[in-house]
């Protein structure tokens, strides 16, 4: 009955949708953007149904027998709304709706009405083409008879309390990006791409920007202490699925500046606003295709793969066709100098767009070798050799392109102001390589364009008393995050430890400095699995602290998770994780961890994440 009573729904939703075009070709658009909105809250409804069977572990529903248990506390059940492919799919397509509402809702000039629908109009058509998809192919309220008393559980690397959020935030981000396609169409056939409808744009691609770099900031924090593996970002190519449309969004809102101010690079950010949802899609594809081996995958599918890729295809070639026919009508006013805003803005979307061909080459490059039985792995030494050389470059055209104007030639006094900056940065970058003794290029130009980027923030921020000024706020914190942030890459890169090692109960081990003691291990059964709780006492640096890392052994799903051990510290953390031992062994395999400024990563995301909420609800002179 229940699912039934869902399907139902969902096929009402589509027939509301076709309804809403039907009612766009005949030009009765405040009927067709209604059966849009009908259409909106039955898929709305749908997904609080799939929620709602989750939370009362209705096992009649396949998605809810596949991916909960009666034991699972209330926020996992949640959780498992979206930690499946089925129930992912579905608030995919809700958050697509919910945007286009929320714009038909919000959106009230009258006299723009005609560009109004035409924006709803190519938001109920993705929205529709991806309502059939989950319908057809991944229907999370197939029913299951006879009807199971009990489910097989979600899978317990998901089981965390972050992973309540990560999903969510990150969907609202790359799939908010829907509504920037449709508006950015809808501006190419009215031939109204121009600095008011950059205005009219602006906080719908901050706001879609804001949730993917939340969403990317909580899935780092969930991988650094969850996976056991001791760092924050590992190039996982589903990290890399949501790090290119964030790449691809960075440049498009540097575009739109230009665009709104100066009422140049028209085309430039239209096909911006493509590519960038055509990344979104990508992951999408990454994600549910079968593709990939990951820890974030969600299908193993293939067949479901193709079709998702056939929608990629089929949105973004469209998209391209639109922008080809009408792109030529638009023309860009003005001439620029090379030190002006505007060019270094151009400038830094380069490199934003090299840095996204870097990752996409790594990303999808393995998998195509795989096609042809050959096997590649991709690791941070291929990302951190090519992109590190053009990361200085960037930070330095960071540093500048602020300070200088709108279609102007440099002042001369704006040297002067960098030579400082530029020198007491180079007297630290010395200071601190020396002190350490790390005699490293790399880390050398690190420290030295990132604190660049800082200082020249913190001085600007003084000198022209922004602090009076809440307009440069989004820019100040979001460029002082992105320094902040590079820095403490840099110094953890160089500065961390790492050691795997094995150790019996009583046992010390020693290195660098460090005093690592196997102290007590016991091992209980709570519910579902089996949990060894260890302590060690570790002593550094005439400091003694106990580190309490402990694994799982699920049994159904039947998995073995870390759960790892952290004593932070004002400038490092002490990390520590554990293997499961295997039976009648003694010795325990360990890893232990120093990173060194992780908490400067951290700072640097949020302080980013600020400057994008700022920007996204602060009016704009």
């Amino acid at each position: 009955m229940a699912s039934n009573v869902a399907n139902f729904i969902l096929l009402l939703a589509i027939f509301s949708s076709f309804i809403s075009n039907l009612f766009f070709f005949k030009k009765k658009y405040s009927h067709s953007i209604k059966f849009f909105n009908y259409s909106s809250l039955l898929v709305i409804f749908s997904f609080c149904l799939l929620v709602y069977f989750f939370c009362t572990s209705n096992f009649s529903i396949s998605a809810v027998y596949e991916n909960s248990h009666t034991l699972k506390p209330f926020f996992y059940k949640l959780a498992g709304t979206w930690g499946n492919h089925e129930g992912s799919l579905l608030l995919f397509v809700t958050i697509i709706a919910g945007f286009g509402s929320l714009f038909s809702y919000l959106f009230r000039k009258e006299e723009m009405y005609h560009f109004k629908s035409w924006v709803i109009f190519f938001q109920n058509n993705i929205y529709l083409i991806f309502l059939i998809f989950l319908i057809s192919t991944s229907n999370p309220f197939d029913m299951i008879v006879p009807h199971p008393q009990e489910g097989l559980g979600l899978n317990p690397i998901l089981q965390d309390p972050l992973l309540v959020l990560h999903p969510p935030f990150l969907y609202l981000g790359y799939v908010g990006f829907s509504l920037t396609l449709s508006l950015v169409l809808s501006g190419l056939v009215l031939r109204q791409l121009d600095n008011n409808w950059a205005s009219i744009v602006w906080p719908w691609v901050m706001i879609a920007w804001v949730f993917l770099s939340i969403g990317i900031c909580l899935g780092s924090i969930w991988a650094y202490y969850e996976l056991g593996w001791g760092g924050y970002w590992f190039w996982d190519p589903v990290e890399n699925a949501s790090l290119m449309p964030w790449l691809a969004a960075t440049a498009l809102i540097h575009s739109l500046l230009v665009l709104k101010t100066k009422n140049q690079m028209r085309n430039w950010t239209s096909l911006l606003a493509i590519l960038t949802f055509s990344f979104s899609l990508l992951g999408t594809f990454l994600v549910r295709s079968g593709v990939l081996n990951s820890v974030h995958a969600f299908a193993n599918d293939p067949e479901r793969g193709v079709f998702i890729l056939i929608i990629i295809f089929v949105i973004t070639l469209a998209s391209f066709i639109i922008h080809s026919i009408y792109s030529s009508r638009t023309i860009s006013i003005g001439n620029n100098f090379f030190f002006s805003k505007e060019s270094f803005l151009n400038i830094n979307n380069l490199f934003l767009l090299f840095f996204l061909f870097v990752v996409l080459i790594g990303t999808i490059y393995p998998i195509i070798l795989s096609i042809f039985n050959e096997t590649i792995s991709i690791g941070p030494v291929y990302y951190n050799t090519i992109l590190a050389p053009f990361v200085f470059i960037f930070l330095l055209a960071m540093s500048v392109g602020p300070l200088l104007k709108w279609s102007n030639k440099i002042n001369l006094s704006y040297f002067g102001f960098l030579f400082v900056t530029f020198s007491i940065s180079l007297c630290l970058s010395i200071l601190i390589i020396i002190l350490t003794n790390q005699n490293q290029l790399a880390l050398f130009l690190g420290l030295l364009t990132s604190l660049v980027l800082i200082l020249t923030i913190i001085f600007e921020f003084v000198k022209n008393k922004l602090f009076l000024k809440a307009y440069y706020y989004p820019r100040v914190l979001s460029h002082l995050g992105v320094g902040i942030l590079l820095l403490s890459i840099f110094l953890n890169g160089f500065y961390s430890e790492s050691k795997d090692f094995e150790i019996q109960l009583g046992e010390n081990k020693e290195f660098n400095n460090l005093s690592l003691k196997f102290v007590n291990q016991d091992i209980y059964k709570i519910n579902n699995y089996l949990e060894m709780k260890t302590d060690f006492e570790i002593s550094k640096d005439n400091q003694i602290f106990t580190l309490k890392p402990s694994v799982r052994r699920y049994f159904q799903p039947v998995q073995i998770t870390s759960e790892t051990s952290i004593q932070p510290t004002i400038l490092s953390n002490h990390y520590l994780a554990v293997n499961f031992p295997n039976q009648n062994e003694n010795v325990l395999g360990a890893r232990y961890y120093f990173n060194f400024f992780i908490h400067g990563i951290w700072l640097g995301m949020f302080l980013i994440v600020v400057g994008g909420m700022f920007s996204a609800f602060k009016k704009r002179n």
